[in-house]
């Protein structure tokens, strides 16, 4: 007895043929798949629904079965053809039910993920195997059929050529493993995440929310991009024209140091930068930066080139226009704007908001006015941090900062500034380490009044170095209340005399 004929004797004895059993099969899977549905994720509990219809077409079948038999028809042509028709209905349903069990509910519980397209490809060999089998039962010649059916095959293999080019791709890209949904690819223009990967095609989400379908002989027939593997982390790479007459290495520090401080830019693998052309009307640096949220490296990439005009402006650094201009030679665009007027008053009033300079004459504000130095931050950006160097301070205009200290770890938010507020006073003034860090809450526009400018004022009436250390001690007494025992530095600075303050800020500043 051959392997074909075996397999004809198995289903011949199966719990599908007779009309009893055939209904009874039909109503338990039924049941059963009713109980899998409900225990699938809400978003697919449309799954089984053609499984479900399968079921109850083959039990209503059964049932006019029996219906027949009670009346003596069932030897009847039209009993025959509701026997073979009941049959494979229940015998697929009943299959179904059991592959949905083995590849959505079990995995789910195991928290393991099978291929779509193995469970695709088991349903495919279930229906040529229970097709064959009913056929068989109803006495067709199954051999024979299948042996005439050689030129109708080689008909179809031409017809479905590309269907199966797609196919056999679908298997190979599981089997070589180089693709797997969650990636994160480009194909050709197109950038997505890999959805699904079906025996015919492969269905990406891209970031904009759209669904795009591409077969699976492309994804093996052209070059993709896969930036989830060997690991999700990616670099970026960021051009930026800065005018020739900044230094490369100024530009560089500023640039990397910018990257690095923006959200969502790995800090383990260092953002770094250089020259890359010397264009028409700057020179282009490239900023390389790593990320790990592909999803997110439009957004990543927008927050950057934020903080580099943000970092660029605050240092001075000018980025040009793309044209060809002629350059006379005098001031620098930013200390011609520091002359006009209007720059100028704006500065006067910050200065007049200060409660460190209202002893100041109009002339001495104005002689400061003219050494202050915009500087705008970004929300989130640091303006100072606690133990860095610094001889100067900064005034701020616009925004909000947050003052806090640092201590083994902890830190704590002491104060909210505002407008006509100043921090890093003390730095200017004895030039000692940041006491505090202070943070952007909003975005900032603030002065910078450095150690050189300040000196020249204390130059010229040296009596000031009085009134300022008097008042630099009350304002440390006032940190001190706010900030409790944070750090053994802040507690030594507003315990220091005043006499001894105004000593540090003298020998800073050289006064006799």
């Amino acid at each position: 007895m051959n392997l074909w004929q075996r397999l004809l004797d198995l289903t011949k004895a199966g719990p599908f043929t007779g009309p009893g059993m055939s209904l009874l099969t039909a109503l338990g899977t039924l049941s059963v798949l009713i109980f899998l549905r409900r225990r699938l994720p809400r978003e697919n509990r449309d799954h089984g629904s053609v499984l479900q219809i399968f079921l109850v077409i083959g039990a209503s079948l059964a049932l006019l079965r029996l219906g027949l038999l009670a009346l003596g028809g069932g030897h009847l042509a039209f009993g025959r053809v509701m026997a073979v028709l009941s049959t494979f209905f229940v015998a697929m349903g009943a299959v179904g039910t059991l592959v949905m069990a083995m590849f959505e509910i079990l995995p789910a519980r195991a928290n393991v993920h099978f291929p779509l397209l193995l469970r695709d490809l088991i349903l495919v060999l279930a229906f040529v195997v229970v097709l064959f089998g009913v056929l068989g039962q109803s006495g067709v010649d199954v051999t024979s059929m299948v042996t005439t059916s050689a030129v109708l095959t080689a008909i179809l293999g031409l017809a479905l050529q590309s269907t199966l080019t797609n196919l056999l791709a679908g298997i190979l890209l599981h089997m070589d493993r180089s693709l797997g949904v969650g990636d994160w690819v480009q194909f050709g223009t197109r950038k997505g995440r890999i959805a699904e990967i079906h025996w015919r095609s492969t269905v990406l989400r891209t970031t904009d929310g759209d669904t795009v379908i591409i077969p699976n002989g492309q994804l093996t027939a052209q070059e993709v991009h896969n930036y989830s593997r060997p690991s999700p982390n990616h670099r970026v790479w960021l051009k930026i024209g800065l005018h020739y007459r900044h230094p490369p290495n100024q530009v560089r520090k500023v640039l990397v140091e910018a990257a690095r401080e923006t959200p969502g830019v790995l800090t383990f693998r260092e953002p770094d930068c250089f020259p890359v052309e010397f264009g028409d009307s700057s020179i282009v640096y490239a900023l390389r930066y790593w990320i790990d949220q592909f999803d997110q490296a439009s957004e990543i990439e927008g927050e950057v080139r934020t903080r580099l005009w943000y970092a660029a402006e605050r240092a001075g650094l000018e980025i040009p226009f793309p044209i060809h201009t002629v350059i006379m030679q005098g001031a620098p665009a930013a200390e011609a704007e520091q002359r006009t007027p209007q720059e100028l008053a704006a500065r006067v009033s910050a200065l007049q908001q200060v409660d460190l300079f209202a002893t100041l004459e109009s002339a001495e504000r104005e002689l400061l006015a003219r050494g202050l130095r915009h500087r705008p931050f970004a929300a989130g950006e640091a303006m100072i941090r606690q133990g860095t160097p610094g001889d100067s301070m900064f005034i701020i205009a616009r925004g909000e900062v947050d003052v806090s200290l640092t201590q083994a770890g902890m830190n704590k938010v002491i104060a909210r500034l505002g407008p006509g507020d100043f921090v890093g006073e003390m730095s200017l003034m004895t030039g000692e380490p940041r006491a505090a860090t202070c943070l952007a809450a909003t975005d900032v526009m603030s002065f910078e009044l450095d150690h050189a400018t300040f000196q020249q004022l204390l130059t010229t009436r040296p009596a000031l170095a009085d009134q300022m250390s008097s008042l630099l001690a009350a304002r440390q007494s006032h940190i001190e209340k706010k900030g409790g025992e944070m750090t053994a530095q802040a507690a030594a600075q507003t315990a220091e005399h005043e006499s001894h303050l105004l000593q540090r800020i003298r020998s800073f500043f050289e006064l006799k």
